[in-house]
């Protein structure tokens, strides 16, 4: 099956697979994997920004992986977790994007390496979701530094799956922050040969 067929399968199961509601605000898919960026509402009616991972196979999904962070009302960057760019462009060079989001999680976020950040994220103009940090490279740089003040440093160790379509890549990670295990997933759009804008869920890693 190809992407488009893919995505029609995972959009088509998606509530009854999660045990959610989902309005789902950006789907991107690559050979067997979709990826599913939505804002998602449970039995209790409470409310979460949501990433998952699904694996097809013959047409039935065939593996997820997902998690899933609470709704905040109000951000470091007055943005939400889920709002800002959504459709895909997709004559961008797909190859081209997921290797620079590959590349920045990697060096920013495995290796901290900050020493040309410039190279991998479009200065100020750089949009952040995440709402524990401000827009702009230097709203990451100011967090990351609050956070290591404080004791609750991040560190990604590894690279686990790496989604890209058009100008948008998603990367899911593991790491530490604030000395416990972590699953990170980033969401990523990328122009000229940057990424412009971010999005993430990251939550304390199952079984760890």
């Amino acid at each position: 099956m190809n992407s488009e067929a893919n995505k029609k399968v995972v959009l088509a199961a998606i509530d009854d697979t999660t045990g959610r509601k989902n309005q789902v605000h950006r789907v991107l898919a690559q050979g067997d994997f979709v990826v599913t960026h939505a804002t998602t509402t449970f039995p209790d009616g409470s409310r979460a920004a949501a990433f998952d991972l699904w694996q097809v196979a013959d047409g039935r999904i065939a593996g997820h992986w997902g998690d899933q962070e609470p709704v905040v009302e109000q951000t470091a960057n007055g943005h939400t977790q889920v709002d800002g760019a959504a459709v895909i462009d997709v004559t961008a060079d797909t190859d081209l994007t997921r290797r620079v989001a590959e590349e920045t999680v990697r060096t920013i976020l495995v290796d901290n390496d900050f020493s040309d950040v410039g190279h991998y994220l479009a200065g100020e103009s750089y949009i952040q979701h995440n709402p524990r940090f401000a827009d702009g490279v230097s709203g990451l740089a100011a967090a990351l530094g609050e956070l290591a003040k404080s004791g609750h440093s991040l560190k990604y160790s590894d690279v686990l799956d790496v989604v890209a379509e058009g100008d948008f890549a998603y990367v899911r990670s593991v790491g530490v922050f604030a000395g416990a295990d972590f699953v990170f997933h980033d969401l990523f759009r990328v122009a000229d040969g940057r990424a412009v804008e971010h999005w993430d869920v990251m939550v304390p890693r199952e079984g760890a």
